[in-house]
């Protein structure tokens, strides 16, 4: 991006958003744009620029209702805080404001402007029931072909639940709330998505978890889901890549397919695309792209509009 003074049309209106707001509050969305130019004090990627307009865009009316109430400073602002105001979007604007306030925070305690990331802790509101899982026979077909408890469980976080390879790779034994029956997946720059576990994917968990007890008793490596390698030396890494991929080898399906599979029967069974976001936690465009698939008669611009 341009510097300072060179700006383009949407970071001179992001700035003039900025300048509106009291003075701590101007500083710290001043701070967040310059590091989302790239031009930060520590080296960083540059977002567009109609990119870092829309993050202020959604970010400005909630630091604005904090300052209409007294709240100026964004090292006041404490989780609760963040909580109503993403609770108070309805929409898309949900995941949206969410991911603002998320990148903006970060962005603040980086820079040091506060001591904490209240939005670290905050998440989306839950779907109000479990996700739909594909046909018992079909599934129950593709788990049979995978070779080990491990890759079962691979298998079906992908096909019930649609996570990406990279996401399973990653959650660590600390992310499995055994009472609840969910399962947090960390995703860097945005909120972190809670998984509810249906029936089948509980007792795939619960499956693995004996077999990795037994195989790896002694093992120090605080991921879900280790290696033979990865279980008995001291690097504590994730699954590799490749690990992740032979099951769906095994079984004759890739899992970016399967993944899209499951969005898109899940999209057929519902017109909302904040039902989709908040079961599998993807963005909203993305939601509407399943919904526009699902429903083409539905979701078919009008011909009459510009």
């Amino acid at each position: 991006m341009a510097a300072e003074g060179r700006d383009s049309a949407e970071v001179r209106r992001a700035r003039e958003l900025a300048d509106a707001l009291p003075t701590a509050f101007a500083t710290a969305v001043h701070t967040w744009i310059r590091i989302m130019a790239g031009v930060g004090t520590r080296p960083s990627r540059a977002l567009k620029d109609r990119t870092i307009h829309a993050y202020v865009s959604r970010v400005h009316p909630v630091l604005s209702d904090w300052a209409s109430v007294g709240i100026e400073d964004p090292r006041a602002i404490t989780s609760s805080d963040i909580d109503r105001a993403v609770s108070a979007q309805r929409g898309a604007n949900t995941r949206a404001t969410s991911c603002s306030l998320r990148s903006m925070f970060r962005a603040l305690k980086r820079e040091r402007l506060v001591f904490r990331d209240p939005a670290r802790a905050v998440s989306l509101p839950g779907p109000k029931t479990l996700p739909r899982p594909l046909a018992t026979d079909q599934l129950r077909g593709l788990l049979g072909q995978a070779d080990t408890a491990r890759d079962r469980l691979t298998v079906g976080l992908v096909a019930v639940h649609a996570l990406t390879r990279f996401e399973v790779r990653h959650p660590l034994l600390t992310d499995i709330d055994l009472t609840r029956g969910r399962l947090t997946i960390r995703r860097p720059g945005c909120r972190d998505h809670t998984v509810y576990l249906d029936e089948l994917t509980w007792d795939l968990l619960r499956t693995w978890l004996a077999d990795r007890s037994t195989r790896w008793p002694s093992t120090t490596n605080p991921h879900l889901l280790p290696s033979r390698q990865t279980a008995v030396n001291d690097s504590n890494a994730a699954l590799s890549d490749l690990s992740t991929k032979t099951p769906f080898t095994t079984i004759g399906v890739r899992a970016s397919a399967l993944r899209a599979d499951r969005i898109l029967d899940e999209a057929k069974h519902t017109a909302d695309p904040i039902h989709l976001v908040r079961v599998f936690g993807i963005a909203p465009n993305t939601a509407m792209h399943y919904l526009r698939a699902a429903h083409p008669a539905q979701f078919r611009p009008d011909p009459i509009a510009p």
